[in-house]
Parts: C-alpha cells; sequence; structure tokens
C-alpha cells in the first residue's frame, strides 16, 4: 500500500498548512510593524532565537507540503498523458525539494551566526 495524500486527506493537508502559514504570516507582520526600528542586528537576533528558527523551518517545510498538493492535484487534474504527468510531477517535486532545503540551509546558518 502507498502513502498518497487523496480526497479528503489532501483537503486536510491543504487547510491544516494553510492556517500555520497564515497564523505566522500574521505573527510575523504584527512583529515587524510593532517594532519602532527593524536593524540588521535586531532582525539577525529575532531569526536567531530557536523559536523562530523552528516556526521559521516549519513555515519552510509548510509552504512546501502546501504547494505539492496544489500543484499535483492541478496536474492530476488538467495533464491526461501519464508520461507528461510523471515527468511533471517529479520536476515539481525536485524543484519543492531543492528550494527547501536551499531555504532551510539558509535558515539554520543563522543560527550559528550568533
Amino acid at each position: 500500500m502507498t502513502y498518497q495524500a487523496k480526497g479528503l486527506q489532501a483537503w486536510l493537508y491543504q487547510r491544516l498548512t494553510g492556517a500555520f502559514m497564515a497564523l505566522y504570516i500574521l505573527y510575523f507582520l504584527w512583529v515587524i510593524f510593532s517594532t519602532e526600528r527593524m536593524s540588521y542586528a535586531l532582525w539577525l537576533e529575532w531569526f536567531s532565537h530557536p523559536l523562530m528558527n523552528t516556526a521559521t523551518g516549519l513555515f519552510i517545510i509548510h509552504l512546501a507540503v502546501h504547494a505539492w498538493v496544489g500543484m499535483r492535484d492541478i496536474v492530476l487534474d488538467y495533464v491526461s498523458y501519464d508520461a507528461l504527468r510523471l515527468m511533471m510531477l517529479a520536476c515539481i517535486s525536485f524543484f519543492l525539494i531543492i528550494i527547501s532545503l536551499g531555504m532551510l540551509r539558509i535558515l539554520f546558518s543563522l543560527a550559528l551566526i550568533i
């Protein structure tokens, strides 16, 4: 039995990842607009904090999962040729994995600076 998000499970993934990302963005905007002067040092200190660093890492992972489920559903619904569908899904997954790993590498290198 393979593990795939189908139907209700895919819908639930979209909603849960979307809810987490919305809360993160609201918190992020609240901090940005409530801080009088956001300097590089303050920004670096904020993102180097383990809680913020972890939340941002989870945001990146949730963003990749959210994008994967959405793009997978679009490709499965609108691409009728199996070979093209497989190639598109492989390219999308490769792109999302590479971008997510790059973002996580940058994010966790911030924790090593301070």
